[in-house]
């Protein structure tokens, strides 16, 4: 039995470790990269998304104030200025409706336009949250943009290490692009170790 020296099994664990930091790499790459590009989009077409956005948004509030507003004037304003004369002039409404069924109409009507104003409201908050979330999305893709870039670097230095140290490494299958190394099975010819 042989033993292995302290400089070795150093040589031995950094050559290891190396090797996985090559694997975990190429694997981070594989997986940040196709997200990163699906995330990020021009600079134009953001834009327009933003502002065709904040334009939405900033509408559904107005539509949402508008619906109130309106329904303190709606007896003023038509088409609904009907409503308000039937109601305020019991002698012009036909003997058929009462004036109850009259103010329960017009109750409805105003009803209707507070729940049309909470809808408003609501779509106002649903675009708020998603400018907020597309912002995320594009700082996200930003980021991993940049620590694709960073992978990529330490990749080629530590490509560039490799075939700096060609001879003292261990011999990788290179068709496979595998990091393990492969067994010397062809001692024979010592050409080909160079390759």
């Amino acid at each position: 039995m042989t033993e292995i020296s302290p400089k070795e099994s150093l040589f031995q664990d950094l050559i290891e470790d190396w090797q996985e930091q090559k694997v975990m790499i190429k694997e981070q790459i594989a997986l940040i990269d196709p997200m990163a590009t699906s995330l990020r989009r021009s600079m134009a077409t953001r834009f327009l998304n933003a502002s065709l956005n904040i334009l939405m948004e900033i509408i559904m509030y107005l539509l949402s104030m508008g619906s109130i507003v309106y329904l303190f004037f709606m007896n003023n304003l038509g088409p609904f200025f009907v409503m308000g004369k039937m109601t305020g002039y019991p002698e012009i409404v036909p003997g058929k409706i009462s004036s109850m069924e009259m103010q329960q109409f017009e109750y409805s009507v105003k009803g209707m336009f507070v729940l049309l104003a909470l809808l408003f409201l609501i779509i106002g908050r649903m675009l708020a949250n998603i400018r907020k979330k597309n912002s995320t999305l594009s700082l996200a893709g930003k980021n991993m943009k940049t620590i694709t870039g960073q992978h990529l670097n330490r990749k080629s230095h530590i490509d560039a290490l490799e075939q700096k140290h060609v001879m003292t490494l261990p011999r990788t299958d290179i068709n496979i692009d595998s990091i393990s190394p492969i067994n010397q099975t062809d001692t024979e010819n010592p050409e080909d170790s160079l390759l």
